[in-house]
């Protein structure tokens, strides 16, 4: 691992901080959240020293004012081009922190003190039910408990899952699969890459910036 500085590059996250220091925020073709970029340096609290999340990063002010306020998000992103999903949680300064894991400071070949590149999606609305996955909930009160008690990302993964099959034939096998795995208590889809949406969703918005 690299004591201060990330020895692997991206071409995933940019800097977010543009000449004159402007945020860099980019929107993707069609519908869906926007990407935001920035690099900030990882840093031991010392009230977290002994956990598996002992590393945290500051995320600009700019970034923080894109989540509600006083309160934990999940997000979803990639931090030196490895995806990720943690807790952006208020610090104590009044913006956010990003609790930095041990597979997230692998991936990212990074240590305490490093600064490091993020992309990471911008906050999504509760996840509209497709109409054939609501009249199918209905088929099963086992199903219909469980997804009422997902979290607001874990409705989305299977969302996502759902309206990304390009065929009909398919996308109905997958609507029957979602009801099948909720009644058995499965809370997300078995044999799912969860990243793959965030990842095209990065992957867009350069191309649009470099169109």
């Amino acid at each position: 691992m690299a004591n201060k500085t990330s020895k692997k590059s991206t071409k995933v996250a940019k800097p977010a901080l543009l000449a004159g220091g402007n945020p860099q925020i980019a929107k993707a073709d069609g519908a869906g959240p926007p990407v935001l970029r920035f690099e900030a340096q990882l840093f031991q609290h010392p009230k977290t020293a002994k956990t598996d999340f002992q590393t945290l990063l500051n995320v600009p002010v700019w970034v923080s004012k894109q989540f509600p306020s006083h309160v934990s998000t999940k997000v979803e992103g990639t931090i030196n081009g490895h995806p990720f999903r943690a807790a952006l949680e208020p610090n104590t300064s009044g913006s956010h922190w990003l609790r930095v894991n041990k597979a997230m400071l692998k991936g990212a070949d990074a240590d305490a003190g490093a600064t490091v590149k993020l992309a990471i999606l911008g906050p999504e609305p509760e996840p509209t039910v497709p109409a054939d996955l609501r009249g199918a909930l209905t088929t099963s009160q086992e199903a219909k408990t469980l997804w009422d008690d997902l979290t607001t990302m874990g409705r989305r993964d299977w969302v996502r899952w759902i309206e990304s099959a390009k065929q009909p034939e398919t996308r109905a096998r997958r609507v029957t699969r979602t009801v099948e795995q909720l009644s058995s208590g499965k809370r997300r889809a078995c044999c799912v890459n969860v990243y793959e949406y965030m990842l095209c969703r990065i992957q867009e918005s350069e191309q649009t910036e470099e169109a």
